[in-house]
């Protein structure tokens, strides 16, 4: 009687074993760039959306009513809204019906209390999210937050104030504020025949910078949220470099812009075209971008 051969069964040895986990790790290392850079394309087409929605919004503002939106009138502004060139709440507030939010709209008009009627203000908007930085969120004290911010231009790079023209906390009625969504009840309005260099040489709303560790709302500049009139929360000066989340040096915390993004930031300009403008772009084209009025050429392409 014959009997079958003995097989033998190999197994991997150590070293062997300790190649496939190299060659698995050198895959993994190199997939994951990859991986993530499809991510963040993704997340920045997304906010590229975002701000394009805003502009859309300007732009449905400008023909109901024959002129953009404004800016607010003081920080946490909290009086009802009026009418074009009067409201004490900001942009974000006065394009909500242009962005599927008439009912939100509709409860402040209707409340005593206007924007800062905490049954509002605690209301997320998902457009006003950068996916890139955060999810919809509301601050410890209850507002729900906004990624992005109107455009004001300083007189000057790095000069200082034409943000606040020495009023913060009352409106300084005799200053001229020269982007394109002005201060509420200053000597302009912010009609389109102000804008002499053109609509598509004016920013109007970016994204704006965050500290990356304060994402929660608990830093001065992004606390009330998109129910803010004038104030940091919603309005940022092209004064000052933009920069990104992870800086921490440079400039004044929060009046400049910037983004979770790894090189830029998206911006939405008076015609309702979208780019993404570097952190590192010259700071006099950034401001004259911002300046409506200044009549400085500005090349597109080298932004």
């Amino acid at each position: 009687m014959r009997t079958a051969p003995c097989t033998r069964q190999h197994a991997f040895t150590l070293v062997e074993l300790l190649v496939v986990i190299a060659i698995i790790g050198i895959l993994v290392a190199l997939l994951l760039p990859a991986v993530q850079a499809a991510r963040e394309s993704a997340r920045r087409t997304e906010c590229s959306n975002n701000v394009k929605q805003i502009g859309l919004a300007l732009h449905s503002h400008l023909d109901a009513y024959k002129t953009f939106p404004t800016a607010g009138t003081i920080p946490w502004a909290d009086l009802p809204l009026g009418p074009p060139g009067k409201n004490g709440p900001g942009w974000a507030v006065q394009i909500l019906p242009y962005i599927e939010q008439q009912s939100l709209y509709d409860a402040i008009k209707s409340s005593t209390l206007g924007a800062a009627d905490p049954n509002v203000r605690n209301k997320t908007i998902s457009y006003y999210f950068c996916p890139s930085r955060r999810a919809p969120t509301v601050s410890p004290a209850g507002n729900a937050l906004i990624d992005y911010a109107s455009a004001t231009p300083a007189d000057a790079p790095n000069s200082w104030d034409q943000f606040w023209y020495g009023e913060t906390w009352s409106v300084p009625t005799t200053a001229t504020y020269h982007g394109l969504l002005v201060r509420s009840e200053t000597t302009r309005i912010s009609k389109e025949s102000n804008i002499t260099d053109g609509l598509s040489n004016t920013l109007a709303v970016g994204e704006k910078w965050v500290r990356n560790t304060e994402y929660q709302g608990n830093a001065w500049h992004d606390d009330c949220g998109w129910t803010d009139g004038w104030d940091p929360d919603t309005v940022r000066y092209t004064g000052y470099q933009p920069r990104s989340d992870r800086s921490t040096v440079g400039g004044q915390d929060g009046y400049q812009f910037g983004a979770a993004h790894p090189v830029g930031m998206m911006f939405v300009l008076g015609d309702g075209s979208v780019r993404m403008i570097r952190f590192q772009i010259d700071l006099a084209v950034f401001n004259s971008l911002g300046h409506g009025s200044d009549g400085a050429v500005v090349d597109l392409s080298a932004l």
